[in-house]
């Protein structure tokens, strides 16, 4: 049977990626400087302006995918005969995998033949960017869609995510540090090393001093994080920092430490809580946990 697969912008690829790899795409909905935007790969809004906007204090808010809209975006593929697979954000970063199982019990009522399958990432950004490629790739080689989901929940605990941001306000407001830890580390230039644990919550793991010792801290957590040799592919998602991000892609190359190494700017809705400057690193290797560990 045809199946399809579906994802949300929280992904953080570029759309004509998804569209190479025949993946439709649903987008969040950012309120930013009175305005309503819905994700679309920054057709709508110019990235450095958007960025710049948060560096000088703007503070835009995002809204999960309401269960009308899953509902009225699942429903002509089921039309057209085809079976389902949603890779979806994080549900313990958002409601909108919630509203996906609402339009899912809805559609089944109309289409009790049809195969209606979720798959909560447990991650965020390029993370389950990274499992929605997978899914894609699996599909390419012949996998059932049962097949491709059994895969990917195997695989998505082997999802890293490791971060740096470079304004501490932001994490800050959305409640990940206290306002004097937050004032004390952008004095002191204290950039923070981050990750995504298994329950989907953002934790820290370390915290250096500069910029540039935050991006060598990344790459040793990726070789720290690579069980068998370098990756197959690591993303590097960015707010508004192309030149950081490509030279972290040079120094993971020089070490040998993945095959392919993409770049790729991070979204309005994921830059909205992490601010300007901030690198997700993502790749497949360890178990989260196990990555992160300390000696």
């Amino acid at each position: 049977m045809s199946y399809k697969i579906l994802t949300d912008s929280a992904c953080d690829l570029p759309f004509e990626l998804l569209q190479e790899n025949q993946v439709e795409v649903i987008g969040l909905v950012v309120n930013h400087d009175g305005k309503e935007y819905v994700e679309d790969n920054w057709q709508s809004m110019d990235m450095h302006q958007y960025y710049t906007s948060l560096q000088k204090g703007a503070t835009p808010t995002t809204s999960q995918i309401t269960p009308a809209r899953f509902y009225d975006f699942f429903k002509p593929f089921l039309e057209k005969g085809e079976d389902l697979l949603y890779v979806g954000f994080s549900s313990s970063l958002s409601g909108t995998f919630g509203a996906a199982n609402v339009a899912k019990n809805m559609l089944l009522e109309e289409f009790p033949d049809k195969k209606i399958m979720l798959l909560d990432s447990m991650a965020a950004s390029a993370g389950f960017g990274l499992l929605v490629l997978e899914a894609a790739k699996k599909k390419a080689q012949g996998l059932s869609l049962e097949e491709v989901v059994t895969h990917l929940e195997e695989l998505k605990f082997k999802t890293n995510h490791i971060f740096t941001v470079d304004d501490l306000n932001h994490l800050k407001r959305g409640g990940r540090i206290s306002g004097f830890s937050a004032t004390m580390g952008t004095m002191l230039s204290i950039k923070p090393i981050l990750y995504m644990s298994k329950e989907g919550k953002l934790l820290n793991i370390d915290k250096v001093k500069g910029r540039k010792k935050s991006l060598h801290t990344m790459v040793d957590y990726l070789a720290k994080g690579l069980p068998n040799g370098p990756a197959e592919k690591v993303i590097l998602a960015h707010g508004n920092c192309f030149d950081d991000a490509t030279h972290l892609k040079q120094m993971i190359l020089d070490k040998n430490l993945a095959n392919e190494v993409m770049v790729t700017p991070l979204g309005m809705v994921i830059g909205a809580h992490t601010g300007a400057n901030v690198i997700n690193m993502v790749f497949f290797g360890k178990d989260r946990e196990e990555t992160v560990q300390k000696a």
